[in-house]
């Protein structure tokens, strides 16, 4: 038995030294992933499997909650000390979350590791940036297209939508294609894949430059709302009340009863495996051309347990590597400079290409140091209008109102 043991240790000290070290359960250190979008999962999944065969002693647990939940649950989790490690964070809650310490100062990590920051672009890395430090590697950038249904184009014989798109021109399309009990055109309450796009179009302003007070009620903007609802008003878009109870972007639209609705660049990879046959064209035009310019970044939790191995991965998401896996994947177009036509081809039957050229006069996505109860306020209001319950010239002034009791400093 004593020779048996001893041959068993010099195995084990030979497989020590063959293989340089055994790594113990103990070892091994997981760390949660917190994300909204399960169209993005299966090619993060690749990022985790990739991450994690460099790193053997790291494994990361992604978790997906839906984007109506995110932001209560990560408050629930902050407050309550159990955030995860690291998460998904967007402009208009990233100085917030920020100011109030929940968000770890990348800059010490960067300069040591000597990032290249370079690589994203400098607007969404000013975006992530508090008091002149970094707090997030930029992820992603979208903007907003138009989507239409090739197939209902072609039923109702109208021709698709191209970059000399007017509004003329796309109300008179929403018209003929309202028909067979389809809608032209899902007029929705979206704000940064809807009526925000629109307005700016129409040279007209959601907010003020400082975040001081909203502009909903201005001239150009109110016109703007009006001519939204008049889609809803005489049936050529479903109404509040339908909306609500099917999702236009992921069910009315892909289901062959909406000819038309913009959408951002993240939905293409949905779109794609549609059993409609969709494509994608530019915002139409006007009186000008706008579109919301937006992305994410990746942060993490300033009381992590874990923030060497949340460092890790981190730098691992803002890799080229990882931004190749999301580009050909489709999913969205990725903030690693010089990859966007991976992305671009990775779906070679729509225009993606679209979705890039709109940078030239793209917008910054509308904030408030506040937050974004500024906008909730609005949507509230303009819902009433949608559901029938609030005349449509009595809108703007009290979105307006409401609106701007929130951003009153207190």
């Amino acid at each position: 038995m004593l020779k048996k043991s001893a041959l068993g240790m010099l195995f084990c000290l030979i497989a020590v030294l063959a293989f340089g070290g055994v790594v113990s359960a103990q070892d091994t250190v997981t760390i949660s992933y917190a994300l909204w979008d399960n169209n993005q999962l299966p090619a993060h999944q690749q990022i985790i499997d990739a991450f994690e065969a460099e790193h053997p002693n790291i494994k990361v647990e992604p978790q997906v909650v839906p984007w109506g939940n995110y932001w209560e649950k990560l408050q629930t989790a902050v407050a309550g000390g159990d955030a995860y490690d690291v998460f998904w964070m967007n402009g208009p809650n990233f100085p917030v979350y920020a100011s109030k310490g929940v968000l770890t100062d990348l800059q010490p990590m960067v300069e040591a590791d000597k990032l290249d920051m370079t690589v994203y672009p400098k607007s969404l890395v000013d975006l992530y940036s508090y008091e002149g430090k970094s707090y997030g590697l930029p992820k992603d950038f979208d903007t907003i297209g138009l989507y239409y249904n090739k197939d209902l184009f072609d039923a109702a014989k109208v021709a698709y939508p191209t970059d000399k798109w007017t509004w003329d021109d796309f109300s008179k399309a929403a018209k003929e294609l309202t028909r067979d009990g389809n809608w032209g055109f899902a007029s929705t309450l979206e704000d940064q894949s809807g009526y925000w796009n629109w307005i700016y179009q129409n040279k007209g302003d959601v907010i003020a430059a400082d975040g001081s007070k909203v502009l909903i009620d201005e001239p150009a903007s109110c016109d703007t709302i009006k001519f939204l609802y008049n889609f809803v008003a005489t049936g050529e878009s479903p109404d509040g009340a339908t909306m609500s109870s099917a999702d236009p972007s992921t069910q009315l639209f892909p289901g062959g009863k909406v000819a038309m609705m913009l959408g951002g660049s993240w939905l293409a990879s949905s779109y794609a495996t549609s059993e409609a046959h969709i494509d994608v064209a530019p915002l139409p035009m006007g009186k000008q051309r706008a579109t919301i310019i937006h992305g994410l970044s990746n942060v993490i939790w300033s009381k992590t347990t874990h923030p060497k191995e949340a460092w890790e991965f981190l730098k691992f998401l803002g890799s080229d590597k990882a931004a190749t896996i999301l580009a050909q994947s489709g999913t969205v177009i990725p903030a690693y400079q010089g990859l966007q036509q991976a992305w671009v081809d990775s779906i070679p039957n729509m225009h993606l290409q679209v979705f890039i050229d709109e940078l030239e006069y793209a917008v910054p996505y509308p904030t408030a140091a506040q937050g974004m109860e500024w906008n909730t306020q609005i949507s509230t209001v303009l819902g009433d209008v949608w559901a029938g319950n609030t005349s449509i010239d009595d809108a703007c002034a009290k979105a307006a109102e409401a609106a701007n009791a929130v951003l009153k400093p207190q």
